[in-house]
């Protein structure tokens, strides 16, 4: 009896030892080749912001632009009561377009 009581325990840990004492996987250390390699894709991958753009416009063009831009947005008012009439201009997409285009410039021009 006393003998069952000992071979018990001894055969648990003769059993858990294989795998708690399974030697260590070896660690290879990275080749220097990848690792300049896996730098510089970290490099690259990196956004950095867009350079501010220091150019300087005039009055004038500016007063251009915004006159552009209030001729277009009459024009576009002016299709829109059309096209509740059933008639659709077919330039009404190129001067939306045209009109998103100027008013961003605009933005970024005087820098809002």
């Amino acid at each position: 009896m006393l003998m069952r009581w000992l071979v018990l325990p001894l055969l648990l840990v003769t059993l858990r030892l294989p795998s708690a004492a399974a030697p260590a996987q070896a660690v290879q250390p990275i080749p220097a080749g990848r690792t300049a390699a896996n730098n510089a894709t970290r490099q690259a991958e990196k956004v950095e912001p867009p350079a501010p753009v220091s150019r300087t416009i005039s009055a004038a063009e500016l007063q251009k632009q915004a006159d552009e831009l209030l001729s277009l947005a009459q024009q576009v008012h002016t299709d829109t009561q059309r096209a509740t009439q059933g008639v659709l201009d077919k330039d009404l997409k190129d001067k939306l377009k045209r009109i998103e285009k100027l008013s961003k410039k605009l933005r970024d021009e005087l820098a809002l």
